[in-house]
């Protein structure tokens, strides 16, 4: 990632761009390479995610600092994360509840569609693919599949609060 992000602040986007598909690439072999093995572990399963959230949120803030994405795009996407991470702690604290949030297919979409903008911006910036009047679309999807993403974590802590009340006489 620090390669990555140091292609970004020197306007080297070919670069960036060419980086972040090895990325995407080693991530990929990485897991299918695990899962083929069975060598998942529980350390894995959540450096992961956490390495993969690092990256994106990397590249949101320094393509957003530079203009190329819309500030209120990170923003939901940090609000969102956010969201999550405040409803679990509040699980734990306030319900003496240790609530596990699996990952939800939408969140993967999400996912997905993130690094789907990220790749358009950057190929669209380092000249590879010329995007420009596409990339608006790539926003708006990754802003959908973020707020679908949020509302259904939502449902979710909804229904493991329901699961944990006792019934009602």
């Amino acid at each position: 990632m620090p390669f990555i992000i140091i292609a970004l602040i020197g306007h080297d986007y070919r670069e960036a761009f060419w980086l972040t598909l090895i990325a995407g690439a080693s991530d990929a072999i990485d897991g299918v390479i695990a899962r083929w093995f069975g060598h998942k572990s529980w350390l894995g399963a959540y450096l992961d995610p956490l390495a993969d959230k690092l990256l994106i949120t990397g590249l949101f803030v320094t393509l957003t600092l530079q203009g190329q994405l819309p500030v209120w795009l990170v923003a939901l996407a940090f609000a969102r994360d956010l969201a999550i991470i405040v409803t679990v702690a509040a699980f734990r604290r306030v319900k003496g509840i240790a609530l596990r949030m699996r990952p939800l297919f939408i969140s993967k979409v999400n996912t997905f569609v993130q690094v789907v903008l990220i790749i358009a911006v950057l190929a669209d910036l380092g000249g590879i693919v010329r995007l420009a009047a596409e990339r608006q679309y790539f926003v708006w999807l990754a802003a959908a599949t973020t707020v679908i993403s949020w509302a259904a974590y939502y449902l979710e802590a909804l229904r493991a609060l329901r699961d944990r009340q006792p019934a009602a006489a």
